[in-house]
């Protein structure tokens, strides 16, 4: 994986206050800077979602089996886009820049709705959650278990358990389509919990 992280905080007014990670526009991946500490008997969760009934049913597992008062639980939602790419053409005015920026904001919305309807799912079982959307660009090499694993690396001093879904697949699904958290239990940086 060649391309990098950022961190880029939404501030206008237009947007919801939920981070966003965008992925190849540094050369560098940046450790988030972190605004508060961990105390020693707490514990901290990545917790990667999607937006499937799964998903909804991790929360809930986290909510009623892992979670305690004090734990920093962080939603991690990945939604890959596939911007249009450039291709001149004699005679033909297109801008590219727009469209793909159309894309963009489009991916960030429903990035963040997936988000909000987890948020408000973790509130109802009283499990305070900092939700976080990483952006992937398709035409980057962006894929979800990819971009899973470049973020623990960057902050896995800061995580101490990665949470995700299993779907179920089997293993003749496995092989043929590859699993997230089949990938993630092996290549993780921090012990992975799968919830059936």
């Amino acid at each position: 994986m060649s391309a990098s992280v950022k961190h880029r905080e939404t501030k206008d007014a237009t947007q919801s206050e939920i981070p966003v990670v965008l992925r190849g526009l540094s050369k560098k991946c940046k450790k988030e800077k972190k605004e508060t500490k961990k105390s020693d008997t707490s514990t901290s969760f990545l917790v990667c979602v999607d937006g499937s009934e799964q998903s909804k049913h991790v929360v809930e597992f986290c909510s009623k089996t892992l979670y305690k008062k004090g734990d920093k639980v962080t939603l991690f939602h990945v939604y890959t886009y596939e911007p249009v790419p450039i291709i001149p053409h004699m005679g033909m005015t297109f801008d590219y820049n727009m469209v793909n920026r159309g894309l963009e904001k489009r991916a960030h919305e429903q990035g963040e709705a997936v988000l909000e309807g987890l948020v408000s799912l973790a509130k109802k079982h009283d499990m305070t959650v900092e939700p976080k959307l990483y952006l992937g660009n398709e035409r980057t090499g962006s894929a979800v278990k990819y971009d899973i694993e470049e973020y623990v690396k960057s902050n896995a001093e800061d995580i101490d358990f990665l949470v995700c879904g299993s779907r179920g697949m089997g293993i003749i699904g496995r092989a043929l389509v590859g699993s997230v958290a089949d990938y993630l239990v092996h290549n993780s940086k921090v012990s992975t919990i799968v919830v059936k």
